[in-house]
């Protein structure tokens, strides 16, 4: 048996007891209660799994860009992210406060669908240092024919010359690289701020028109996967 370490300070069970905590307030959110879900496994199996999709995605408390909108006449199911535009004006730190600030950079009608880019300037607060600019490109299916078809509506705030149009060369790839999509890939994703339910919920997949596919030994059928094929349509 190994005697006590002498050297090493008593306890004094006075003291231990009689310690009194402070009062410790915690707010938690529905993205909170989703990333424990997660990081405790649920949906790692299935990804729309019925019942532990409950645990990482609240259809009640969703945020969209309708809201946000406030696009009366728009169906967020029809909702498709486009083109995306960054720039960055300085390294990103590891932590921090950031302040964004959100305008209007686009809208364009394009007959059978409404096009929105979104211009997100991220600052630090504590300095007001400009760190990024984010343009996101909305496609609102469904939401066009607001203008003359003559005369399409088209509005932008910078210049022609800012994006630089690439075209897809057309000769074999050089370089092939495959991965592995985990099956709660995308529903991890989302809490990092796109809370499009595109990426969690299969009614609203299904109505937009996508397939989520994987292959499971069992079957074949529809998912949610971190990876979207878009099923043909001519009105798109």
């Amino acid at each position: 048996m190994t005697s006590p370490d002498r050297s090493a300070p008593a306890i004094d069970p006075d003291l231990v007891i009689s310690h009194k905590f402070s009062e410790i307030s915690f707010c938690y959110t529905e993205r909170d209660a989703a990333l424990y879900a997660l990081g405790v496994g649920a949906c790692a199996g299935d990804a729309v799994d019925e019942k532990e999709l409950n645990y990482v995605y609240h259809r009640n408390g969703q945020k969209s860009i309708q809201k946000a909108l406030d696009l009366k006449k728009y169906d967020p199911r029809l909702l498709l992210h486009g083109q995306q535009y960054i720039e960055i004006y300085r390294p990103l730190p590891s932590s921090g406060s950031i302040v964004n600030k959100v305008a209007i950079a686009g809208l364009h009608d394009k007959g059978k669908a409404a096009i929105i880019e979104l211009e997100t300037t991220s600052y630090l607060k504590e300095s007001g240092e400009a760190l990024c600019m984010n343009r996101s490109t909305i496609y609102l299916r469904g939401s066009g024919g607001f203008s003359s078809s003559s005369h399409p509506y088209s509005y932008k705030t910078y210049p022609d010359n800012q994006i630089l149009h690439v075209s897809a060369p057309k000769h074999q790839p050089t370089v092939v690289y495959e991965d592995t999509i985990q099956q709660s890939q995308a529903l991890l994703y989302r809490l990092s701020g796109d809370y499009n339910p595109l990426h969690a919920d299969p009614m609203i997949a299904q109505a937009a028109g996508v397939i989520y596919q994987t292959k499971v030994k069992e079957r074949n059928r529809a998912v949610l996967s971190g990876y979207v094929l878009l099923k043909h349509n001519s009105s798109l």
